[in-house]
């Protein structure tokens, strides 16, 4: 009897030293959740055309359409001046222009990068996922206070 519980207890302990000593791996949240995050930043085009009678700007999803509402608002009129420039920003944050009270931008050993946001949270998130190596160089000025 006694033989038989101390060999129960050996297999036992020996079962828990076997699940303890195996190398079970960790889950990187902080990997995962920039991996998932990621997919949602998408590029925004900014526009801005300056011609003869008036200025123009706006915002468009892409770098043709940007194009296409310059040619639309400035069709008959001499074009002194257009700049489009493209910004990062949260897919759910891009549809909506209210959103956009802090712009941010990062220099880092792999290029720059600059966008919109609508929380300093999220700025700073932003700027942490486009930059690639060491920022050397970041900001995030606010533009406006939602009432």
């Amino acid at each position: 009897m006694k033989n038989s519980i101390l060999i129960i207890a050996l297999a036992a302990f020996s079962i828990l030293q076997v699940n303890a000593t195996d190398k079970k791996p960790l889950l990187n949240l902080e990997t995962a959740i920039a991996t998932a995050t990621l997919k949602k930043i998408v590029q925004v085009y900014d526009w801005n055309v300056t011609t003869t009678k008036n200025s123009y700007s706006g915002t468009s999803p892409n770098l043709e359409h940007a194009n296409k509402m310059i040619g639309l608002v400035s069709s008959g009129e001499v074009v002194l001046n257009k700049k489009i420039e493209s910004y990062y920003m949260f897919q759910n944050q891009a549809n909506n222009n209210n959103n956009r009270l802090y712009f941010w931008e990062v220099t880092s050993s792999k290029g720059y990068a600059r966008g919109f946001s609508s929380t300093e949270a999220d700025a700073y998130n932003m700027i942490k996922l486009v930059a690639s190596g060491d920022i050397i160089t970041s900001k995030v000025i606010i533009s406006g206070v939602i009432e």
